[in-house]
């Protein structure tokens, strides 16, 4: 009987530690729901900082410091108030003279984006204006590696954009600031622009290459480019994706300040495209110690100098010495598939047309 007694008292103090252990578990893994939930909760949160702290950062690498920013207005400023200047001038002249197309407001088609013909003064307004206010939309033109057609690079082109965002085209506003001795002006303001849309560009392609040109007036302004010069030391990052592209007539004929300012462009780790190449007597490896790598050549030229029975151009010996100077040739204005084969059997390294892409806006560029 004892015995009977002494086991059922067992038997009860193991049925309640089995329940007690039980009970337990059960807080424990309510416990342990709890604490996944929290820290559920928490990686939620640290994803937001996470994203948000990425979002800040890219706002702030979009924003230069104070002395680049200083630098940014220096040049700005200047290019502004001498624009001004320069066009009311320019304006005053332009009102005297009889302007068949002024006021026409007829459109030019274009293919990506409406234009618009103004007359003279009113394009000169409009073209101060665009630039004060920043409306200067940045236009990418894909340029890419052959055979495989990768995207390697872009050119970019600038487009003024009208109060009613037309847009105006370097063909019409050209001619325009020419007689008005504007061009020097407006070429500066839009590379500096384009500078600051590719800076903000590169962001979301870091891998890609950006041809930005600078006009024969831009680098034979030697105010300008000291200032421009600075301002690219202050963003000499741009150096690894940023290629400054120059026509082959300008720097045929670069005196020594030229040179020089090339010079110092290079020293920051800037490269250069020569573009708009006519004569294929090249001096190669003076181009590269200049800081050249790469060279524009036109598809329908180059099929003239190295096609055909008897071709003016040896393409192996030209390739030979572009590999030897580390330089690249980019044929551009391939527009067909039949030219691109014409083109391949070149072996040509890059190429650029509207085969492989038009230009076409960059988005949020204004």
């Amino acid at each position: 009987m004892v015995a009977a007694g002494g086991g059922l008292a067992v038997f009860c103090a193991v049925l309640h530690v089995a329940v007690a252990q039980r009970l337990r578990a059960r807080v424990l893994e309510t416990r342990v729901r709890e604490l996944t939930r929290d820290v559920d909760g928490l990686h939620v949160e640290v994803e937001a900082a996470r994203a948000e702290l990425d979002t800040m950062r890219i706002r702030l690498d979009d924003m230069p410091d104070a002395e680049k920013l200083s630098s940014e207005l220096k040049v700005l400023g200047g290019l502004l108030r001498q624009l001004s200047e320069k066009k009311e001038a320019a304006v005053g002249k332009v009102l005297a003279a009889p302007d068949s197309r002024a006021g026409t407001g007829a459109e030019i088609k274009h293919a990506t984006a409406p234009a618009v013909v103004l007359g003279e003064a009113q394009l000169l307004e409009a073209v101060e204006r665009g630039l004060r206010e920043e409306k200067v939309e940045l236009y990418l033109q894909p340029v890419v590696s052959l055979p495989q057609r990768r995207r390697r690079f872009y050119e970019c082109f600038s487009r003024i954009v009208t109060e009613g965002g037309r847009l105006i085209m370097p063909e019409q506003y050209i001619p325009v600031a020419e007689r008005a001795g504007l061009v020097a002006a407006i070429d500066n303001l839009l590379l500096v622009r384009c500078v600051q849309l590719v800076r903000r560009a590169r962001r979301d392609q870091p891998d890609v290459g950006f041809f930005c040109n600078i006009s024969s007036e831009s680098l034979a302004d030697a105010d300008f480019f000291q200032d421009f010069i600075a301002f690219m030391a202050e963003n000499r990052q741009l150096a690894e994706t940023l290629i400054f592209e120059f026509d082959q007539a300008s720097i045929a004929v670069g005196d020594y300040v030229s040179r020089v300012n090339l010079q110092r462009l290079r020293g920051f780790g800037y490269r250069f495209s020569l573009d708009q190449v006519t004569d294929m007597d090249l001096d190669l490896e003076d181009l590269a110690s200049q800081g050249f790598r790469y060279i524009k050549v036109g598809a329908h030229m180059l099929h003239e100098l190295a096609r055909g029975d008897d071709p003016i151009l040896d393409m192996r010996a030209l390739k030979g010495a572009l590999d030897r100077n580390a330089m690249d040739l980019i044929v551009e204005k391939i527009e067909s598939e039949d030219m691109l084969l014409d083109m391949l059997e070149l072996r040509v390294d890059f190429g650029q047309g509207y085969l492989f892409g038009e230009p076409r806006p960059l988005a949020g560029s204004r």
